[in-house]
């Protein structure tokens, strides 16, 4: 939602959270959310108006900077590089084992 929002506002000189919503684009609610969370990204500015009304007040601009790839969902994560970094070896040697035996104890009854 986010991207959209991003690529929306790359076509005007900045705009309102109202704006955004009275385009169509969204509820008030998701494009709240995903304006805060490109600003948190830095993709957006946040221009605060001095004066103006309260709808007016707080206005939004591209920055240039890219919102962060999207995780591919059902992605594992991976700690190689933190088990390199602890110097623990990815692949453990094969250490040669002595004799071993198996003791069984039987059920008498």
């Amino acid at each position: 939602m986010a991207e959209t929002i991003v690529a929306w506002l790359r076509e005007r000189p900045s705009a309102t959270v109202n704006d955004i919503v009275a385009s169509g684009l969204m509820s008030s609610r998701s494009a709240s959310d995903a304006v805060q969370y490109a600003v948190r990204c830095g993709a957006l500015a946040r221009d605060v108006r001095r004066g103006a009304s309260v709808k007016d007040r707080v206005q939004y601009r591209t920055t240039g900077i890219a919102l962060p790839a999207v995780r591919l969902r059902g992605a594992e994560p991976c700690f190689d590089g933190l088990l390199q970094a602890w110097g623990i070896v990815l692949n453990p040697p094969q250490l040669r084992a002595g004799e071993s035996r198996r003791h069984q104890i039987a059920d008498y009854e």
